[in-house]
């Protein structure tokens, strides 16, 4: 099973990276949409013209999360509206978004959590509300493997323009003390990757891989510092990350576009 996964794609124009990391994904099973798909104001006008164009045929086979500013927290405003088919083509995600909920599914023997990291700073819902939600979730679910995503990184080195996403720490301590595999982030407009560590960003051998994946299109962040367990990292290079789902383990490549040279990859089995 192959799985492509990105965040922070299209500006508002015409643009031939975004359209590159569209070509990319495509190539996967599914997708997991880290949020900040149209800049600047998710406007349904601008996802009719620049999003719908390049990504658009991608939506059919995408599991998005939103993001708290450009997305619109989740409410039921334009971004939203995209995604359950009424934009300009009518593409459609495989499930329907409702207003600030998580969600989960599976897919063959992996778990995959979208998680609304917007709770905290909207009045549509409380990140101790999705805490319960996740519990139960968690409980009933015992895949041998899991994924959670969302988009406001807590594991991250810090840009010029975002740091680290304290309040989901609940989600965190809940997903380390599950063995959850791999959390994927968007927002910080670059891509990292750290060594398994638990939720005090303290090295973990059974902790979660995360991974922050801004790199869909929108203008790059660079690094104000690099946090603890930080792999490698580059904020130069638009890309997609790429990830075959296994019995028990999985393999991950950032495959890089638009003339980008940088790439990661690797294996590793589940917890």
């Amino acid at each position: 099973m192959h799985v492509a996964a990105v965040g922070d794609i299209h500006g508002p124009g015409v643009s031939p990276v975004a359209a590159a990391t569209a070509a990319e994904a495509a190539k996967a099973d599914f997708i997991l949409g880290l949020g900040d798909y149209q800049y600047q104001d998710g406007a349904m006008s601008k996802y009719n013209s620049y999003f719908d164009k390049d990504w658009g045929p991608n939506v059919p086979k995408m599991y998005p999360v939103l993001a708290p500013h450009h997305d619109r927290n989740w409410a039921d405003a334009d971004p939203l509206k995209y995604f359950n088919g009424r934009g300009a083509h009518g593409y459609k995600s495989p499930i329907r978004l409702r207003p600030y909920t998580p969600y989960s599914f599976d897919n063959g023997d992996w778990h995959f959590i979208a998680l609304p990291d917007t709770c905290a700073r909207t009045r549509g819902c409380r990140i101790a509300t999705i805490t319960s939600w996740l519990q139960h979730d968690l409980d009933t679910h015992t895949n041998h493997c899991t994924i959670a995503y969302w988009h406001q990184p807590y594991f991250t080195s810090t840009s010029g323009s975002h740091g680290q996403e304290a309040s989901i720490k609940p989600w965190v301590d809940l997903l380390v003390a599950k063995h959850v595999d791999i959390i994927l982030q968007g927002h910080n407009h670059f891509y990292e990757r750290f060594a398994p560590q638990n939720a005090a960003r303290q090295a973990a051998a059974n902790g979660p891989q995360a991974f922050v994946v801004g790199t869909g299109g929108v203008g790059l962040h660079r690094f104000k510092d690099t946090a603890p367990n930080s792999v490698t990292r580059n904020a130069g290079t638009y890309g997609v990350l790429q990830l075959t789902l296994k019995e028990g383990s999985y393999d991950w490549k950032f495959v890089p576009v638009a003339g980008g040279t940088y790439t990661d990859s690797g294996s590793m089995t589940c917890r």
